[in-house]
């Protein structure tokens, strides 16, 4: 019951709708619980002794009490509909927040499918149980528990009958309860699975046909999708296997009721009104029970998605700004990286007292092989993770010391493979700043060589261009990123450069527009074009995420079978490229 707990702030938010539409139910229960009471007495208090004066008062009671407890019914689950959905946006909205604050770790744990699946089916089977299960299991337990009294009360050898019908109800769920909890555990996992798939190849739409992998994707969906399906059947057959055993036990139950019951009329113990009454509230209490028992396996099913959405609730971001951190001061630019030790995986160090210094405004080549550890070193600069030890300072400020958004606020970013969002194409070059004024937005464009692309889109900046901006080529997608860096201004650029993917003219519009992005701001290039990295002020060559050379590229070519010398050689062969020199390099 931990889980629910964790629930329980959000539940107090919306507590007074939710009080007052359970008020309003308990009405309608009480008027609900009232008739078979009214009927006991129309027959035992009115007919049998012949008081008809009573007879319109108490038949207009009757007919009376359904209309009056519908429409209490019908007010007070609007409240708590609403109470509910209040709710689940507010959990929703935690759950968003909290995902965009965690660790990359945790991202690098948990797919975007799996957590999309989480936030949404999830989230919604809790919807569920808020608005519906949980207002019907409310008025159930009040009818049980009431209905169950009143039974003493009037046939107390009845009673005996009730509770072995209840016992068989417990019999019957606990056989049944394991099953269907296991195999919706399956089904929700399964479910996980084929969200994170889907999104997959629907983003790589282009490379699923362009590869001929249609027919092998169906395949798989369908594969999975029947395993899923497996899952969810077995775990609905447990349902509906629970709630037919307990059918049958109620009408076991009901038929001995009304056995023993019109006995002990012809006993004299009873009267008719009684038996009717004890029938009807039988009954009152045996549906309740029935309902609860099939409820129980869907609670069942719903456990499962509450201890989901909670898990990720409870997650604790890694990397947060200290309490009453300063603001980082924006100086102009310079780096350091002071003895930094660094590991994704405990006892599996990649920085083993790493130390570099990048004076303002210059540009630095971080090159090698795959995986030595050149991405790394912007995402700590960054501060997407926490070094283990060590310190990152940008113009002297600790930035383990300074306020995150702060942080996060001085640098842009251009990735080999550009991020652009469904919307307009104005509201990706403004993501950076979304109130950006209109001249200032084009002007980025145009720096960034985007204005033949906005000339020729139907709505200019208006136009919508897209999930993963599928209407542009990857040239403008790679430019829209460049206008979203230079609207920002930002004091250090990221840039993992990606113009080897790229046709000569696209490149060269693209090379055109990082010369502008690139002046005048300290930028770290994760190179991989020849051209790029014999222009940078420093080029810092790694290795097993040790720092091996550091020097200009003529400084590093003198050096003998250097490392950035065979780098450069395995380049140029695969290029074969011409080779420029550019002597207007700044100190590093």
């Amino acid at each position: 019951m931990d889980v629910f707990k964790r629930l329980f702030p959000y539940l107090k938010r919306h507590g007074k709708s939710l009080l007052l539409g359970l008020l309003g139910m308990s009405l309608f229960t009480g008027l609900t619980l009232a008739q078979p009471l009214l009927m006991r007495y129309l027959f035992n208090d009115v007919v049998e002794v012949n008081r008809w004066e009573l007879l319109p008062v108490v038949v207009l009671l009757i007919a009376a009490a359904p209309f009056i407890a519908s429409a209490f019914q019908f007010i007070n689950q609007r409240i708590i509909m609403r109470a509910g959905y209040g709710m689940i946006s507010d959990i929703r909205l935690d759950m968003y927040e909290k995902i965009l604050a965690l660790s990359m770790k945790f991202h690098q744990d948990h797919s975007s499918g799996v957590l999309v699946n989480r936030m949404m089916d999830d989230v919604n089977m809790i919807q569920r149980l808020i608005t519906g299960d949980t207002v019907t299991l409310f008025i159930d337990v009040i009818i049980f528990g009431v209905a169950m009294g009143v039974v003493f009360a009037i046939a107390p050898v009845l009673s005996a009958v009730l509770l072995t019908t209840l016992i068989l109800y417990v019999l019957a769920y606990r056989s049944f309860a394991g099953k269907i909890k296991n195999r919706s555990t399956s089904y929700r996992r399964m479910q996980d699975t084929i969200s994170e798939r889907l999104q997959e190849t629907i983003a790589g739409v282009r490379h699923v046909r362009i590869y001929n992998r249609e027919l092998l994707e169906n395949t798989s969906f369908i594969t999975r999708t029947e395993q899923s399906l497996e899952h969810a059947l077995h775990s609905r057959l447990g349902s509906v296997g629970l709630g037919t055993a307990c059918t049958f036990i109620a009408g076991f139950g009901s038929a001995a009721v009304m056995i023993i019951g019109l006995q002990q009329v012809l006993q004299g113990h009873l009267q008719y009104g009684d038996v009717f009454a004890v029938n009807n509230f039988v009954w009152m209490a045996l549906n309740p029970a029935i309902r609860i028992t099939n409820m129980a396996g869907q609670l069942t099913e719903t456990f499962v998605s509450v201890r989901r959405v909670v898990e990720v609730l409870d997650e604790t971001p890694t990397v947060t700004s200290n309490a009453g951190a300063p603001a980082l001061v924006r100086g102009e630019g310079m780096v350091e990286f002071d003895d930094v030790h660094f590991s994704y995986v405990p006892d599996s160090p990649l920085y083993r007292g790493l130390n570099l210094k990048v004076a303002p405004g210059s540009t630095v080549a971080l090159v090698g092989h795959t995986g030595c550890g050149k991405t790394t070193l912007t995402t700590l600069l960054m501060r997407h993770w926490d070094v283990d030890s060590g310190s990152i300072r940008i113009d002297g400020q600790d930035i383990s010391a300074v306020d995150l958004r702060s942080l996060r606020r001085i640098f842009g970013v251009v990735l080999q493979d550009p991020v652009v969002f469904d919307g307009t194409l104005g509201e990706n070059i403004a993501y950076g700043w979304h109130d950006a004024p209109e001249r200032l937005i084009d002007e980025a464009a145009q720096a960034a060589e985007l204005g033949d692309l906005v000339s020729r889109l139907p709505e200019g900046y208006d136009t919508i261009i897209g999930t993963h901006g599928i209407k542009l080529s990857v040239g403008e997608k790679q430019r829209v990123s460049i206008a979203r860096a230079i609207l920002k201004d930002p004091l250090i650029l990221i840039m993992d450069e990606a113009t080897s993917s790229l046709d000569s003219e696209s490149e060269a519009l693209i090379q055109r527009a990082l010369e502008r992005v690139l002046e005048g701001r300290t930028s770290f290039v994760v190179a991989h074009r020849l051209s790029t990295i014999i222009k940078a002020d420093a080029i810092v060559v790694m290795d097993s995420g040790a720092i091996v050379e550091l020097g200009t590229h003529e400084e590093l070519m003198k050096i003998p079978a250097g490392h950035y010398r065979q780098l450069y050689e395995e380049l140029r062969g695969q290029a074969k490229e011409p080779t420029p020199t550019d002597s207007s390099r700044g100190p590093v």
